[in-house]
C-alpha cells in the first residue's frame, strides 16, 4: 500500500498523569521512542492523554506497535545509556576534580553538586563533542540526547549556600544515595518486568532498587512523620523512575536573576511548586517541549486552556526536609 499511512496506538494504564512520576514516566516513554523513531528514520510517535477517571497517556506510531513493543523498545534503548557521556559526572570527594565513575576508586561521588569549575569543564565536553565536523546521524542523535539530558542537571553559574553547583529543582537525593548514583543503578538494575508493572500497573513499590522519590502518593518528609525517614529502607517503582527520569529530557534548568529556573517550578528551593498540563490531542516530542515551558498553564481560563488542547493542569508543592535534604512531592491538585 502507498500514500496510506496506518497509526497504531498503545495505552499505558499503569501511569497516572495527576501523578509527577506517572506523568514525567510517559514522557520517557515518548522521548524514547522518539529517539529510536528519529534513528530508524521512521514517522515519529505522537501521545496524548485519555481521561478514564483518572488521566492515562496513549502513544500513537506510524509502525506497528504494541505493549510488548513499547517495552523492547525501552529495553534496547537503555541498554544503551551505560556509557552515555550524561550520566559519567563524577567527581572527588571534595567536588574539585571530574574522574570517571566506570574507574571503581574510592570517594567517586556521583551526583549533580560539584564545585562550579568542575561542571563548567563537564557540560564544556559535551558542548565540544556536538561541534565536531561530520558526524554521522546516529552519532549526532546520541550527543543530542546526552546535552538534552545534561540541560536539566543545573548550571555552574548558580551556587548553594556551600558554593557547590545548585542542581535542578527535582533533584530530591541526599545522603549516600546521590542522584546519578541512583540513575546508574536503575540503568542496570530495571528489567523487563519492572517495566511491564510500571506501564501496565498496578504498582507494588517492592522493589529495592532506588527510589527518585517523584512519587506524589509517598511522602518522606520529615516534617510530615513522626520519626527521620532517612534510615528506613523502603520499595521503590524502578521501572518508572527511570522512564522518568528519560523523560526529564523535555525539561530545562537555566539561571536567571541569580536563580536556577527547572521548567515547570515556580517558587523557592523549599516550598515550590511543580506544575504541569496533560493534553487531549496527539503532539510529538518537540511539541510537548514547546507545551512544557509555556508560562500560561495557571490562571487562564477552561476554555483557553481547551482552545490549546490541555486537558487539565496539576500541580504538586515540593516538599524539603531539614534533615538530611530529603525532597519530595505533595499528592497534586488540580489547578
Amino acid at each position: 500500500m502507498t500514500g496510506h499511512q496506518t497509526t497504531n496506538s498503545v495505552r499505558l494504564p499503569g501511569l497516572d498523569g495527576s501523578n509527577p512520576l506517572g506523568f514525567l514516566a510517559a514522557l520517557g516513554v515518548l522521548r524514547i521512542l522518539d529517539h529510536v523513531a528519529r534513528a530508524r528514520r521512521r514517522p515519529l510517535p505522537r501521545m496524548r492523554w485519555i481521561e478514564v477517571g483518572h488521566w492515562q497517556p496513549e502513544i500513537e506510531s506510524g509502525a506497528d506497535s504494541g505493549l510488548d513493543d513499547v517495552i523492547s523498545a525501552i529495553l534496547e534503548d537503555k541498554a544503551t545509556w551505560v556509557d552515555d557521556p550524561a550520566l559519567m559526572l563524577a567527581y572527588d570527594s571534595t567536588g574539585t576534580e571530574l574522574v570517571d565513575p566506570r574507574g571503581g576508586s574510592q570517594g567517586i561521588v556521583r551526583d549533580l553538586k560539584p564545585r562550579p569549575a568542575v561542571m563548567r569543564l563537564f557540560l564544556g565536553r559535551l558542548v565540544v563533542s556536538a561541534e565536531v565536523p561530520d558526524l554521522d546521524f546516529a552519532y549526532r542523535l546520541a550527543v543530542r540526547r546526552s546535552l538534552d539530558t545534561a540541560g536539566f542537571y543545573g548550571s555552574e553559574v548558580v551556587q548553594d549556600n556551600n558554593g557547590n553547583t545548585k542542581p535542578f529543582a527535582l533533584h530530591f537525593s541526599a545522603g549516600q544515595q546521590t542522584f546519578l548514583k541512583a540513575v546508574a543503578q536503575l540503568q542496570s538494575g530495571v528489567g523487563e518486568a519492572d517495566l511491564v508493572e510500571a506501564l501496565s500497573g498496578p504498582w507494588r513499590g517492592t522493589s529495592k532498587l532506588p527510589s527518585m522519590s517523584w512519587d506524589a502518593t509517598v511522602a518522606r518528609i520529615y516534617a510530615l512523620r513522626a520519626s527521620d525517614p532517612s534510615s528506613e529502607k523502603r520499595g521503590s517503582n524502578p521501572g518508572a523512575d527511570w522512564l522518568a527520569f528519560v523523560g526529564l529530557g523535555f525539561l530545562s534548568a537555566v539561571p536567571h536573576g541569580g536563580a536556577l529556573l527547572t521548567t515547570g517550578v515556580r517558587g523557592g528551593w523549599k516550598g515550590g511548586s511543580f506544575t504541569w498540563p496533560v493534553w487531549t490531542s496527539p503532539l510529538t516530542g518537540r511539541v510537548v517541549r514547546s507545551l512544557l515551558a509555556l508560562q500560561v498553564l495557571q490562571g487562564v481560563s477552561a476554555r483557553e486552556r481547551a482552545l490549546r488542547g490541555i486537558g487539565a493542569v496539576f500541580s504538586s508543592r515540593i516538599t524539603r526536609s531539614d534533615q538530611g535534604g530529603y525532597g519530595g512531592f505533595s499528592p497534586a491538585k488540580v489547578v
